[in-house]
């Protein structure tokens, strides 16, 4: 493809992604009444403020364009894949369309995972730190954002496995190389968190060492990855080898 015929395909994979998008964005902002009764919940009946005319619509908005977000995503993820997959063979375009599937299921996972186990217990924590000086009052604007954040940086951390398989199986990276540059992934993780949740060290572990678990899950599926590949190429070989009589024939 051309450069032009490239910069069409990024254009359409870009309206395509704006479309779905705004579909998940009016779902949820007519659903808005039960969004907020759920984001509300692990407050424990602690009353959410505002601090201005418009921070309540806004604060609505906001929470709606982010569950748009986590509610389009498999569209999302598949175009970022639709736009890769022109530059690969038609196998690797199936094993892609797997690992699409795949980090899809993944994404809800650590966004469902975050929700019923680490956030309650977060918000447990910071909400009562202090509690004998301070008299906390939440933001409704800072506070669904954080929970939007945290959820979905959980959703990002949860598709490490499966974004690392399949770059092992396209033979971008292997087993060896992930172990090597580990302490600069977990750093690259450290950094992704900090921006991803609120100041402070016990939210920013909450989703580090998930990250770290996983990241080592996935070196050692990549190495039983490059064993089966290796054993299929190495028949593949055989099979494609042929024999002595049919040489001297």
């Amino acid at each position: 493809m051309s450069l032009i015929e490239h910069l069409d395909e990024l254009r359409t994979r870009i309206i395509v992604s704006l479309i779905a998008f705004l579909v998940g964005f009016g779902i949820c902002f007519a659903f808005r009444g039960y969004l907020l009764e759920l984001l509300v919940a692990p407050l424990d009946g602690k009353t959410l403020i505002t601090l201005g005319p418009t921070e309540a619509f806004m604060t609505v908005f906001k929470v709606s364009a982010y569950c748009g977000l986590i509610l389009s995503s498999p569209v999302l993820i598949y175009q970022i894949w639709a736009f890769v997959s022109p530059g690969l063979k038609n196998k690797e375009k199936k094993l892609v369309i797997v690992a699409t599937i795949s980090t899809s299921i993944l994404f809800f996972m650590g966004v469902a995972f975050a929700w019923i186990f680490v956030l309650p217990r977060v918000l447990g924590f910071l909400l009562t730190y202090g509690g004998d000086y301070f008299n906390q009052q939440v933001q409704a604007v800072k506070y669904f954002s954080f929970v939007a954040l945290f959820l979905l940086g959980f959703g990002i951390m949860f598709e490490t496995p499966a974004m690392i398989l399949t770059l092992t199986r396209l033979g971008v990276v292997d087993a060896r190389s992930l172990a090597k540059y580990r302490k600069y992934s977990i750093l690259l993780g450290c950094v992704v968190s900090a921006v991803l949740t609120p100041p402070d060290i016990f939210s920013m572990l909450a989703m580090v060492l998930p990250f770290y678990v996983l990241y080592e899950i996935s070196i050692q599926l990549s190495k039983l990855v490059q064993k089966r590949k290796s054993k299929k190429d190495a028949t593949e070989m055989v099979d494609d080898t042929p024999d002595i009589g049919e040489t001297t024939g």
